[in-house]
This record gives C-alpha cells, sequence and structure tokens, in this order.
C-alpha cells in the first residue's frame, strides 16, 4: 500500500523543490462550509521562476525517447491510481461534489493518461 499523503500542507513545487509563499489563502468545502488547508498565493516572481525551470528541463525532456516519456507518464498514472481514494477524498472537499460525481473526476486522469499513452505508442 502506498504511504498517505499529506494533504494538509500544500507548497509549490518549483525547479523540483517545495517552496513557500509569503501569502496563503484557503477556500470552503461547498457543501459543509468547512474551511480547506491554506494553499500559497503564488507572485509572479514564482511563476518566473517555474517558467524558467520548465524551459530548462525541456531541453533534456524534448530529447526524451517516446518510450521513456511514456514510462514516465505511466509512472504518474500509476502514483494517482496508488492515492486514489485521497485523491476523491481531496476533490470532494474542494469542490463539495458528491462521490460518484468526485470519482469520475479523479479516476478521469488516470484513465486519460493510459489512453493517450496507449494511442500514441501504436
Amino acid at each position: 500500500m502506498a504511504a498517505k499523503l499529506d494533504f494538509t500542507t500544500f507548497r509549490n513545487v518549483i525547479n523540483g523543490k517545495l517552496t513557500s509563499a509569503a501569502v496563503t489563502r484557503h477556500s470552503f468545502n461547498p457543501s459543509t462550509g468547512e474551511p480547506n488547508p491554506q494553499v500559497p498565493i503564488s507572485t509572479a516572481e514564482d511563476v518566473d521562476a517555474a517558467v524558467a525551470a520548465a524551459q530548462e528541463a525541456f531541453k533534456s525532456w524534448s530529447k526524451t525517447s517516446h518510450e521513456e516519456r511514456a514510462k514516465a507518464v505511466l509512472g504518474l498514472a500509476d502514483a494517482i491510481e496508488a492515492h486514489a481514494e485521497q485523491f476523491l477524498d481531496l476533490t470532494i472537499r474542494e469542490q463539495g461534489k458528491p462521490v460518484s460525481i468526485s470519482l469520475f473526476s479523479a479516476n478521469g486522469h488516470y484513465v486519460w493518461q493510459i489512453l493517450y499513452i496507449q494511442a500514441n505508442h501504436q
């Protein structure tokens, strides 16, 4: 069983590193009115740093073979599937959707990635 993810503390990931923000905010669960955990409010500088890191990463990613890209995307899909129940709970808290609709949303990411890889791997 996969380790439980911490959905009580949210941070940005820039260049593979967790970063904090000076300002945070929270939303409310529309179904219950309870506050959701604080999330960072990114600054223009945060966005610029993330874009610069993505541009730098693209230099090597663009040279990565289709097979290796597929392997990476499938690895991500497997990680999402391993934590599907937690993502389902998070979707329900963030959006206030019923379980049946949230389940479709949570599983949709996994299914999309698998179908995309299968369609482009032939």
